[in-house]
Formats: structure tokens, sequence, C-alpha cells
């Protein structure tokens, strides 16, 4: 796959039916909002570096070897990986890490990751498909299960805690902080690092490397869709904080239905 050399502008944007979907690289930070300055490029820095397949490559070994490294240490450590918390946190601060690590080798520019703002009504939006997804995930998980026969589901541990510590720090981590680092990182770093090939190729390519970062398993089709949702915020508002929101509140959803179960 060959694309624009690092450092310089996508030539080609989308057209047609591909355009009003997805949106442009010049579409104002709202849905449809004509009031709101137009933005610069997706991934690109205030200095004209463009994140691409260094910044891909590095934040996807970083993200795999702090899990592993800090799921090791705490294996070795109390001879048991930790508990929900504990593997919230690690997920978060992988995510995290990949994050700076990767922004930090050349494009060095909060914007270039998608850190602007956008009016309130797109944030109320991105509340309500948050909900939304999280209802057709119930869906989804059932044509799975139909599908494929497989009930298994590797993140079944982060659903069990026990005591209110413990569900306050499942709730901030796995609600709020997971969904901020892993937007950043697959959104922000991801997305636009694929951006100079287009909108399609980004969203496919962020979208699945997602939802295998998530495994093969019941919700694996519901990440899929909420990936490629956010992919089109991030495509149309030019700012990572829709795709938050819209994670948080699928996240945020399973969390409360768990804990009124409990």
């Amino acid at each position: 796959m060959t694309g624009p050399a690092e450092g310089e502008e996508c030539a080609s944007e989308p057209s047609g039916d591909v355009a009003a979907v997805v949106g442009t690289p010049d579409a104002p930070a709202g849905l449809g909002g004509a009031d709101v300055p137009e933005l610069p490029p997706i991934g690109v820095g205030r200095d004209g570096r463009r994140l691409g397949w260094i910044e891909f490559v590095v934040g996807a070994v970083v993200y795999v070897a702090v899990q592993v490294g800090a799921g090791g240490v705490a294996y070795a450590a109390f001879g048991r990986l930790p508990g929900a918390p504990g593997l919230l946190a690690i997920s978060a601060a992988s995510a995290f890490a990949a994050v700076l690590v990767a922004a930090a080798l050349r494009v060095r520019t909060p914007s270039a990751l998608g850190l602007r703002r956008v009016p309130a009504r797109t944030i109320a939006l991105a509340v309500g498909l948050g909900i939304g997804v999280w209802l057709l995930s119930r869906v989804l998980i059932v044509v799975y299960i139909s599908i494929t026969g497989d009930h298994s589901d590797p993140q079944q541990s982060l659903t069990q805690f026990a005591g209110v510590a413990a569900a306050f720090w499942v709730v901030l981590l796995g609600g709020l902080v997971v969904p901020l680092g892993e937007e950043l990182l697959f959104r922000g770093v991801g997305f636009g690092s694929m951006r100079r090939y287009g909108p399609v190729v980004a969203t496919i390519v962020s979208s699945l490397v997602f939802a295998v970062a998530h495994g093969f398993n019941v919700v694996f089709l519901a990440v899929l869709v909420l990936a490629v949702l956010n992919a089109v915020l991030y495509e149309r508002t030019r700012s990572i904080w829709p795709c938050f929101v819209t994670h948080a509140s699928f996240n945020l959803c399973s969390f409360v239905i768990l804990l009124l179960l409990v």
C-alpha cells in the first residue's frame, strides 16, 4: 500500500456518496453546523507533520507491550492476574502510554489527535448514539451467538467485582478513563495515521484493529459497530470528544445495568 510521503498533505478527498456520509477534511466541527469555522485535516500537526505508519506501528507495539508487561508483573508478584479494577487500570495505562509515545515521535500537537472543542449539541447527540449502539449490541450479541455458537467473553472478568470501592473504580476506569485512552489511541492515532489513504480505508483499518483488540467473542460485532460509528463521528467533527462520549455512554450502560443486577 502506498500513499503520500511523510509530512505531505493528502491530495485526494472523498466525493459523491462517501463525502456525504463521512464528510471532508475541511468539514466543520459539528454535525452539520455551518456556523463553525473550518478545521485542519485529521492527523496533521500545526507544522504540517502528519501521523503515519510510524505512529501506527509504535502505538500498537507500546499498547501490547504495556498490557503484557504489566499483567506479567502482577502475575509474578501475586500469582494471579489483578481483579477488575486492576485490569482496567492496566488497559487505561497501556492506551495512554501508546498515545504519548506515538505522539511524541514527530507530531507533538494535541490537535493532531483530535483534541478540539465541539458544540454542546454534538456532545448531546453523542450520548444518544452511545446508548443506541448499546441497545443494538444486545441484538448483535444474540446474532453472534446464533451464528457461531460461541458464548465466550474474555472480558467477563471485568464484571466480576465486589464492594463499593471496587464498583467505584470499575465504573470510573471502565466507563470514563479507558474510553478516553482508547479513543485517543484507536481514533486519534489509528484513524489519524490511516486518514492519508482516505476516510474509507481509515475507517476499515482502525475499526477492525479496535474490534480485534477486544477479542473474537460475543461483543465483537457490537465493538465493531461502535468503532465504525466513532470513525464517522471523528471524520465529521474533527474532534475526539464526541467519540469519547459515545464510547463512555456505551460502557456506562453496561456497568449501570450490571450494578443494578448485583
